[in-house]
Order: structure tokens, then sequence, then C-alpha cells
């Protein structure tokens, strides 16, 4: 809808309040019109503009309402990126265990149904809520748990694997920046070595400042 693709220019031109004006009005009508579908990825794009501003605990209770809608309408595409944006704003908000915990019931649906690239998003933040509930820290203080930074190490795998099948050297980047991590962090010395030699080799071609990987799913 080109309402909802203007307040995608917007927001990425910085205009967020432009954009959260448009959101609203789009939404209020697709609530009249009966357009369940559109008025849940208003509410997703909505939350989106509240993470711009780190307004994750603001973007939550949107999120359940958009997830209560799609489950109601057995829209289950939708449902899981629903659940996809509500576990990346839980582990924004530093509760990872409920992130992890919301993941297990989307990701099934997305390996099974979803496009590549929805497959290695998922896959990247499954990974990071596993380092997350683990206890890594970057900097390698504090004693993680074995057992799921091993799990984060396959999981962090599978997402590289997604993105090489598009070429998608952005998310392959993020992907071998936490896999050096990682694999310091578990004194993996080589893998941390080739990770990092992988993310410099990718941040050169692309030339472009890396954004953190923490704020984007």
């Amino acid at each position: 809808m080109f309402a909802d693709r203007k307040a995608q220019v917007l927001k990425a031109l910085n205009r967020s309040t432009e954009a959260y004006s448009i959101l609203q009005r789009l939404q209020v009508h697709c609530e009249k019109t009966k357009y369940t579908e559109v008025v849940i990825r208003v509410m997703l794009s909505t939350a989106e503009l509240h993470w711009e501003s780190s307004g994750f605990s603001t973007a939550l209770p949107l999120l359940l309402q958009a997830l209560a809608l799609a489950k109601r309408h057995h829209l289950q595409s939708l449902a899981s990126e629903t659940i996809l944006h509500l576990a990346f704003t839980q582990l924004m908000l530093g509760v990872p265990e409920h992130a992890l915990s919301v993941l297990h019931e989307a990701i099934e649906p997305v390996l099974a149904h979803g496009s590549v690239m929805d497959k290695g998003r998922a896959s990247l933040l499954m990974a990071r809520c596993q380092m997350a509930v683990a206890g890594f820290r970057p900097n390698g203080q504090g004693q993680a748990d074995l057992h799921l930074a091993v799990l984060a190490v396959d999981t962090l795998n599978e997402a590289a694997a997604y993105f090489s099948k598009l070429s998608c050297k952005e998310r392959l980047r993020d992907v071998h920046y936490l896999q050096a991590q990682l694999h310091r962090s578990l004194g993996q010395t080589a893998q941390c070595n080739k990770s990092a030699m992988l993310f410099r080799l990718l941040d050169q071609e692309l030339q472009s400042p890396a954004p953190p990987v923490s704020m984007r799913l």
C-alpha cells in the first residue's frame, strides 16, 4: 500500500514523526475497512518506529496486540513475523529468556515455510538470544553456559548458510562479527581468527559502516 511505503521512506529519512502520523491514519482506515493483514503490517512498522527511538517498552503492547490479531484470523505468516518482532523487542529489553521462549513458537513455521531471508533472520536472532541467555559478554568477562554457547555457534553457522545463498553480505558481516566474538569467548583461537578475517574482508568490500548488530532484526 502506498501510504505504508511512504511511511517506510520517511522512516529511512529519519522523519519519524511524519511516518508515525501516516501509519496511524492508515491503521485507522484499515481497521474500519477490515483489512486485517494491512493493520498487522502497519502495527509492525509502527513498532519498528518505536525501536528507532529505543522505545522498546512502548512497542511491546502493540506487538502483543498484533500477534493476537494474527492468531485470531489464522494468519500464520504474519504471526511468525510478529513473533520475531516480539522476541527482538524482549531481547532489547534485557529479558532474553522470554525472547528465546517466544522464538521457539515461531522458528519451526519460519524454517518450514518462510523465505530464505526470513530463515536467516530467525536463525541470527535465535543465536543472539542463546548467547544472551548463556551469559555471553563481548568483553569475555563472566562464565558463560557452555552448552548454550555451543548451540549458538551451530545456529550462527545455519544463519550464515542462509545468508550465503542470497549473497547477503551485510547480514553475513553481522554473523561473522558475532562468530568471532563467540569463538574468542570459548577460547577457539583458530575459528575466531577465521571469522574475524571474513568480517574484515566483507567490511572492506561493503565500504559502509556496519550498523550495530544489536539494533536490527
